[in-house]
């Protein structure tokens, strides 16, 4: 009986361990993918400043050759 008892506090053990650990893995994918969506944010946010820059620069120059 008292076996029984040591085994099953064991795998109560075993299993909370391995719950705390997945939990703690998933959550470090979230937070990565999260930090990856803002970065793709950032991203997309510089490729639109670089095109209206380019498209007002190239304005400028079309204007100073006409000059």
């Amino acid at each position: 009986m008292t076996l029984v008892i040591i085994f099953l506090c064991i795998a109560v053990a075993y299993y909370l361990f391995q719950k705390n650990k997945i939990d703690r893995i998933e959550k470090q994918e979230y937070m990565r993918e999260k930090k990856n969506e803002k970065f793709e944010q950032l991203l997309d946010l510089a490729r639109k400043q670089d095109v209206t820059r380019s498209e007002a620069e190239n304005e400028t120059k079309n204007k100073q050759s006409q000059n």
